[in-house]
């Protein structure tokens, strides 16, 4: 009886196609989003393409059923530190898809602190105070690198070498308090001093400290605002706006700086 030859097994030699067909599909989208950021591609800027990508990745998508939607409770680390997950708390602060939105947000808010700030600091005798340098003013809003800061002359508020708040300095404290906490964005409040050393044991360091904690505390105690949305630092002489040398320099040097946060 003859003897059955197995057929050998068909072996495919064009399995590598595939592997080729994925790698050419992802180099095609990297040239295509190389293009697009290209001056004269599509138009689109890299901050605008990082912003849309940011935006796909953090947004949970409308048509997953609330209940069965999963994420962590609270922001994590790395890539995914701003997923939104299932907040119960929608965020307060407008989103901007990019830096040129970002920039008219702020600039939108400065008006409206200014504006805020006339009203309730001066009313109707506002006009004394045009034509003034804002440094000369007791709150003044000033634009930075980082945003806005509402700047607060130390001479106003407090007793030379003291931190505790003057009684009289308590109008410009509730106007400056209700107009942040409409805002709604964290604040930082800084302390700073001349270099001029204290008498005594205390240090300008203890000095600025103090004087940044005695605002914050007067804020939130009388003032209702969110102890989670404010926090205080002192810097001493470290970060002067005038020259020390001069005692007008040294008195604009002692100043409160309340600093809105725009990262956050």
């Amino acid at each position: 009886m003859a003897k059955k030859v197995k057929c050998p097994e068909f072996e495919n030699h064009e399995r590598w196609l595939v592997s080729f067909a994925d790698m050419m599909t992802l180099l095609f989208a990297v040239f295509v989003v190389l293009f697009a950021l290209k001056k004269e591609g599509a138009g689109a800027t890299i901050e605008q393409a990082a912003s849309a990508i940011n935006e796909e990745f953090n947004t949970v998508m409308e048509e997953v059923p609330i209940d069965r939607r999963v994420g962590p409770q609270e922001a994590g680390i790395g890539i995914f530190e701003n997923f939104k997950g299932n907040q119960a708390r929608p965020p307060l602060i407008k989103k901007y898809p990019g830096e040129t939105e970002n920039i008219k947000v702020i600039d939108q808010e400065i008006k409206r602190i200014n504006a805020q700030l006339e009203d309730r600091l001066y009313g109707a005798e506002k006009s004394v105070q045009v034509g003034k340098d804002g440094a000369e003013r007791v709150v003044s809003v000033h634009r930075s690198p980082d945003g806005v800061r509402l700047r607060l002359l130390a001479s106003h508020f407090y007793e030379p070498g003291e931190w505790k708040l003057k009684r009289t300095a308590t109008k410009e404290l509730e106007a400056v308090s209700k107009i942040l906490k409409d805002l709604g964005r964290n604040i930082t409040i800084e302390g700073h001093s001349d270099n001029a050393p204290m008498k005594g044991e205390m240090s300008n360091w203890e000095l600025s400290t103090m004087r940044a904690t005695s605002v914050l505390r007067y804020m939130i105690e009388k003032e209702n605002y969110s102890p989670t949305k404010v926090q205080a630092a002192g810097y001493a002489d470290t970060r002067p706006i005038a020259d020390n040398r001069s005692p007008s320099g040294r008195s604009l040097n002692r100043r409160i700086e309340i600093r809105i946060n725009y990262e956050n």
